[in-house]
């Protein structure tokens, strides 16, 4: 059991650290070179742990996880484009393979793992490090030279949608783990100092969907943190922390705005328009309020406040809804509104199987391209440049892997996180940092796609959730107390 646990060990460090840093020239071989890179190593200890598991006589099942992968294998067998469908797309390689390693390793990590503060730390301080770096290039600095003659490429991770995939995950995990420390501990000023840094790097980005993950990552957590005054307290602090890195993007734009790589976007002007002071002050006026209400015996009615979140916010989607269709274009996102439309409509054609199970995992390229309509309306619309996905996870699962899996993945992700939600007091920290990551991944997916630098380590964090809301009480407390 002790080799395993070093095993799985080992595997998590090199996943958080070698695959983000590896990299070569040019968008189409960076992307390459890390599917390719995960596939060996995945490949390596995923035998390993096969070998290690027969020695060992250890019973071994994917539990829920099973659903995802019954669903994948169909839509593999299926399809017409087996070579494909299981390698995955060259420059992406989320193919039946790599998905096959993510489910096999979050089924090891949802029979328990335990995370010392080393351990955590050496898994945030590439994330941290790559950070830095997206800040530094978007203000023309390219301290490793990564295809520093395009501002569209950030980092050692690409393109932006990729960086900002990447944000989505290891972000809200840092503000998950800063939520849950003592304050003013030597631990929550060091998950804020990562925090802040993250947050900054994502508000630089540039892109839109930037926006989506903050609202989302925030608005999950205040409604978990409704649960209790300690808990909204530290929902709170967290504003306060979004406001101060908006506040400092305000003052580096302000200083050194004129080396800004980037074109003008919402989440500039939003911080332009002081936006971080009036968060600092609304965070600060609502901690009063909340004392004055303790000192008074107020009763805190956490059904009555997460319903009334729940209520504002659906009016807030309707109404963004209501403006977003009225807005609505080919050119809505970037170019994503024609995606979307061609997407769509390309499923509707599918015969009733595909439109079941889908053309396969990563096909949607190969798909498209080998049927003389869509190959000829594609590349009529863009011309030399390829369309691999939809843009949009949820429509691109529809197409590669059909209703069947579209509906086994939000089974599978909507199952934990209901249950994240609902944990008890003493399980409620491990929760929270397990349920940010995944839920801001999820919005994200509404405007991206799966890709090597974010899926994989969303996937241990799933693995490491069903841990949580399965194991008893004084497990999970235990191993909080080695954090």
């Amino acid at each position: 059991m002790k080799t395993t646990q070093r095993m799985i060990y080992i595997y998590l460090i090199l996943l958080c650290t070698v695959i983000p840093l590896y990299m070569k020239e040019g968008y189409y071989k960076l992307g390459e070179a890390k599917g390719i890179l995960f596939l060996i190593l995945s490949g390596v200890f995923f035998v390993a742990f096969i070998v290690a598991l027969l020695i060992t006589k250890t019973k071994f099942s994917p539990g829920i996880l099973g659903t995802l992968l019954f669903s994948n294998a169909i839509s593999f067998l299926f399809s017409d484009y087996k070579e494909t469908s299981f390698l995955g797309l060259s420059g992406w390689r989320m193919g039946f393979l790599s998905v096959l390693f993510m489910i096999f390793f979050a089924a090891l990590l949802s029979g328990g793992i335990k995370l010392s503060r080393c351990l955590v730390a050496v898994f945030m301080i590439i994330p941290f490090a790559i950070a830095v770096l997206g800040i530094l290039g978007r203000f023309g600095i390219y301290p490793l030279g990564v295809y520093a003659d395009d501002g569209s490429f950030i980092s050692t991770l690409g393109n932006i949608n990729w960086f900002t995939g990447y944000l989505s995950v290891f972000v809200p995990l840092g503000v998950g783990v800063a939520a849950t420390r003592k304050l003013f501990s030597s631990e929550f000023f060091l998950s804020e100092v990562y925090v802040i840094t993250g947050l900054i790097a994502l508000l630089l980005q540039g892109s839109e969907s930037g926006l989506l993950i903050i609202l989302g990552t925030y608005l999950f957590l205040l409604f978990i943190c409704l649960g209790e005054r300690a808990l909204f307290r530290a929902f709170l602090t967290q504003l306060f922390t979004l406001g101060m890195s908006m506040t400092i993007v305000f003052l580096l734009m302000l200083f050194f705005g004129r080396n800004y790589t980037y074109d003008s976007n919402i989440l500039i002007a939003l911080c332009e328009r002081h936006l971080g002071l009036i968060l600092m002050a609304a965070a600060f006026f609502m901690y009063r309020l909340s004392r004055f209400m303790e000192e008074i015996s107020f009763s805190w009615k956490k059904t009555l406040y997460r319903r009334g979140l729940i209520i504002l916010v659906l009016a807030g989607v309707a109404a963004a809804s209501v403006l977003i269709l009225g807005a609505f274009s080919d050119d809505f996102g970037n170019g994503r509104g024609i995606i979307w439309r061609m997407s769509f409509d390309m499923y509707i054609s599918l015969s009733p199987i595909r439109k079941l199970l889908g053309v396969g995992q990563d096909c949607y390229y190969p798909y498209a391209y080998s049927d003389a309509f869509w190959s000829e309306s594609l590349i009529n619309v863009f011309g030399g440049n390829r369309l691999t996905n939809a843009h949009n996870m949820y429509l691109t699962l529809l197409i590669e892997c059909g209703v069947v899996g579209l509906f086994s993945y939000i089974f599978v992700f909507g199952y934990t996180l209901f249950n994240l939600v609902k944990e008890s007091d003493k399980k409620k920290h491990a929760a929270i940092i397990c349920a940010l990551p995944i839920f801001a991944y999820l919005i994200n997916g509404f405007v991206s796609f799966s890709t090597v630098v974010s899926t994989p380590y969303v996937f241990m964090i799933l693995g490491y959730a069903l841990f949580v809301i399965k194991e008893d009480k004084s497990t999970i407390k235990q191993d909080q107390a080695q954090q």
